[in-house]
């Protein structure tokens, strides 16, 4: 009874945490669509059959379907290829008869959304909440560690992790286990006097809200955490920053996984999405907002990948029509779309796969 009440909790956390991103997401594409004139026809969050809906006074329909796992915005003529006429009164309203530029824009919108709820989201709890701030310097060295032997003392600063400028306490922990390498050459403040350290990590597993991983330890610990709030305006500038940050750490933990040097096992499927929101709600709302500011702001960014079926794949579409003056040819375009939902039909299936022994095994 425990277990089917929990698999009932994981669902209903990852529908409204997936719901809500992909409003966010979709309600770009409707809100930069209605802006140049084109008319959308549905706004569905999930696929499937309709659950309940109602038209707005400009005949979109928005509806709720019974699949939650993704949404979409259906807009009139935008089936470039379809050999069904529009009629001549209605053709300035069809995606398809835009400019390539406002096509390019109508896409584009729903990444841009995905990080622009980050931005907001992360600035009302800089303004409200506050943003914490942890100093890179040693607190505490636990004896016989990596930081022991190497000789690292109280109130040391780390300032670089090979070359890696560190700003925080958290840069250490995203360096040694972002990159995976046996020995890191720490670059150390002391005293006035800055000198390099030769740490090599050990592999500890710890308990990330119940799932066991194997992380990266040099055995040092913070002062306590500052706290800071600040005014709206300068919030918008930390969230970019922070958004930013998520982005770009993102890119270089694939960048890792394509060379060879990452692990699989660290993305997460939809099972593990519905686990960690799960987790994240018996925390409080805060850490499922945190959730959904972090998931918005990846989505957002996998969204503009260069895969046919992702906007990054449409965007590259309208790119290639601008420097060639005409649209790719349709069997070219259907082939890469296949090609693109092969792609991402495999990704589901093997992070779906890496979720369940991750999570059960």
């Amino acid at each position: 009874m425990e277990f089917l009440s929990n698999i009932i909790f994981y669902f209903f956390s990852f529908v409204v945490l997936f719901s809500i991103i992909v409003f966010v997401h979709e309600f770009g594409h409707y809100l930069v669509a209605i802006i140049n004139k084109v008319k959308v026809e549905t706004f569905s969050i999930g696929f499937g059959k309709e659950i309940f809906g109602w038209n707005d006074k400009r005949g979109t329909r928005w509806k709720i379907s019974t699949l939650p796992f993704g949404g979409y915005v259906k807009m009139f003529g935008e089936d470039m290829f379809s050999k069904e006429k529009i009629p001549k009164s209605l053709s300035k309203f069809a995606f398809s008869n835009k400019n390539v530029y406002q096509r390019f824009l109508i896409v584009l919108a729903g990444p841009l959304a995905n990080f622009i709820f980050g931005i907001i989201g992360f600035s009302f709890i800089f303004t409200i909440l506050g943003k914490t701030f942890i100093p890179p310097i040693v607190n505490e060295i636990e004896n016989d560690s990596p930081a022991f032997v190497a000789g690292l003392i109280k109130n040391d600063q780390i300032i670089e992790i090979d070359n890696n400028k560190i700003k925080e306490f958290y840069d250490i922990g995203t360096a040694i286990n972002l990159y995976k390498k046996q020995s890191y050459n720490f670059k150390i403040l002391r005293n006035d006097e800055i000198f390099i350290k030769s740490i090599k990590p050990i592999l500890i597993n710890e308990n990330f809200y119940g799932q066991e991983r194997k992380v990266a330890k040099i055995g040092i610990s913070s002062y306590e955490p500052i706290v800071k709030k600040y005014p709206f305006h300068e919030s918008l500038y930390l969230g970019t920053q922070s958004t930013y940050q998520i982005c770009s750490l993102t890119m270089k933990a694939l960048y890792q996984m394509i060379i060879g040097k990452g692990n699989i096992d660290d993305l997460g499927g939809p099972v593990k999405i519905a686990h960690f929101s799960a987790k994240m709600l018996e925390q409080g709302l805060l850490s499922f907002f945190n959730l959904i500011i972090l998931l918005s702001i990846s989505i957002g960014l996998i969204n503009l990948f260069p895969i046919p079926m992702l906007d990054g794949g449409h965007l590259v579409f309208y790119i290639i029509e601008i420097i060639i003056g005409e649209p790719i040819n349709q069997n070219i375009q259907e082939k890469m779309t296949k090609l693109g939902f092969a792609i991402i039909v495999t990704l589901a299936i093997v992070l779906t796969y890496n979720d369940i022994y991750d999570l059960f095994f």
